[in-house]
């Protein structure tokens, strides 16, 4: 059953085969979205191929590659994007995983470094419980490559995340990172199978100015050395 960890994979090789949507709206409409492409270790990743969705998630808005040190920008139309990906083809789910971020404010310029390796943080979702513990509630699946090379693809589970006890978590709000309070392992529903996803509870950190908080979730696996991180931005006010 392969297929669950490598589907995105697949719609990512098709998504390269074809020519990005190009605007052509005037400058006002247009805002740019530009960062780093890096592994944990600092080292520059050029070539990889960074791509920008909708509410449609197998629709890419556009397209762009980071070049050889690791720089990339995006001009796209002015609006809120679901997910950003970014992923060196010839790399993936052989030496490395895909980054991704969430919910993205493209408003004004944005900046979005993005570092990724040999872990995937997938399918972040943050909210906060009315009534309950002021905090953030964090659902993620993570996913390590090390132990995708040997788990049993056939079980009833597919295990490919790193236990409770062999995590370590770091949550960053706005550049600071906050306490996490309690961490719960879930079954997440695959079609026949399942696989193993978090939800983590954290402090809701020190407020700002800005339109939205801006989350880093980062993973480490600590039996096997695997790294990933994923990024959120959750609105604070509506925009205009």
């Amino acid at each position: 059953m392969k297929k669950y960890l490598l589907l995105i994979g697949v719609v990512l090789l098709l998504v390269s085969s074809v020519s990005a949507q190009v605007y052509t709206t005037g400058q006002t409409d247009s805002v740019t979205i530009s960062g780093k492409v890096t592994d944990f270790s600092g080292q520059a990743i050029g070539g990889a191929l960074i791509m920008i969705k909708g509410d449609d998630f197998s629709q890419f808005v556009d397209t762009t590659y980071s070049d050889r040190t690791g720089q990339y920008s995006l001009l796209v139309k002015k609006g809120k994007y679901s997910e950003l990906a970014a992923v060196r083809m010839e790399d993936y789910s052989k030496t490395k995983l895909e980054f991704w971020a969430y919910n993205i404010p493209a408003y004004t310029k944005l900046n979005i470094d993005i570092r990724y390796d040999r872990l995937e943080v997938y399918g972040v979702n943050i909210f906060q419980v009315q009534g309950a513990y002021p905090g953030y509630t964090i659902y993620f699946r993570p996913m390590s490559l090390t132990r995708f090379a040997t788990a049993d693809m056939t079980s009833e589970i597919i295990d490919i995340a790193p236990p409770a006890n062999m995590m370590d978590i770091n949550v960053i709000i706005n550049g600071e990172s906050v306490k996490i309070n309690s961490i719960q392992r879930v079954e997440e529903f695959a079609g026949k199978q399942k696989m193993y996803a978090y939800l983590i509870q954290t402090d809701l950190g020190k407020p700002t100015d800005a339109k939205y908080n801006e989350f880093q979730i980062i993973i480490e696996d600590k039996e096997n050395g695997d790294k990933g991180e994923a990024i959120y931005f959750m609105d604070k006010v509506k925009y205009e």
